[in-house]
């Protein structure tokens, strides 16, 4: 028995072999069908848009309500500043008050100053003619008498009871004149900072604390639409690009 007869018949007729059938390229090698991995490509780009779009759908209601939560917080700030501006406002004007009425009271303590270091020196002049008018009295005699003794003693007593009450007052007077220096520092001090707190108010009702928080409001709402953007237009794509690959593959099939 030859090979010839145990061969598979061929009607071919022998010679050089023909071209390829399609799927190979030659004998015993096949192409392969890449229709499988496309479609499976074209499924995962449709998934993908999907998903990518139910993100940028979650971001641009995160974009909504952090766009009302802005909104609102800026309204309660705008209504929180204009409530501390009125206080500061108060405060300012309580300060500037309490400034010129210490400038007044300091005039006031000049004037007691001046009026106690003088009854401080008319007392030392009292005094000091009590004195001369004691030794006076007692100097007259009659008949080697003192008729004037009891006189004397009245005077020499009230020259007693007002030794060192000039002493008192100049102290006193040098009290009220530390007092009035103080009373005066504390008058600028006061003055300085109801100015500070005064300029403070007026920035405050310029705006720029509201016009700062439109800025920031405004720089969150463009990242967000930025990044929803970044998740919607690949997605997109993706999906169109999937469902044009699967249209195409279910045409060739076709």
């Amino acid at each position: 028995m030859t090979d010839d007869v145990t061969r598979p018949f061929d009607p071919r007729p022998g010679g050089p072999p023909g071209p390829a059938a399609p799927g190979t390229t030659g004998p015993g090698d096949v192409v392969p069908d890449l229709r499988a991995g496309l479609g499976r490509l074209s499924r995962g780009l449709v998934a993908y848009g999907i998903i990518g779009l139910i993100v940028a759908g979650l971001g641009l209601g995160l974009l909504l309500y952090a766009n009302t939560r802005i909104d609102a917080a800026g309204d309660r700030v705008e209504a929180s500043i204009a409530q501390l501006t009125t206080t500061l406002d108060r405060t300012a004007q309580a300060l500037h008050d309490a400034s010129t009425t210490a400038r007044t009271f300091t005039d006031t303590l000049d004037r007691t100053e001046a009026a106690v270091s003088a009854a401080a020196s008319t007392i030392v002049g009292v005094r000091t003619n009590l004195e001369n008018l004691e030794n006076v009295l007692r100097s007259v005699s009659i008949l080697g008498a003192s008729p004037l003794g009891g006189a004397a003693d009245a005077v020499g007593g009230i020259a007693n009871a007002i030794e060192g009450l000039d002493t008192k007052l100049t102290a006193i007077a040098d009290g009220l004149a530390t007092n009035r220096d103080s009373l005066a520092a504390n008058a600028t001090s006061l003055g300085a900072l109801g100015d500070s707190i005064d300029a403070t108010a007026q920035r405050l009702e310029s705006g720029v604390v509201e016009d700062s928080l439109a800025d920031v409001h405004l720089a969150i709402v463009i990242m967000l639409f930025v990044l929803t953007a970044w998740a919607a237009v690949p997605a997109v794509g993706a999906l169109v690009l999937g469902v044009w690959l699967r249209r195409q593959l279910e045409l060739r099939q076709g």
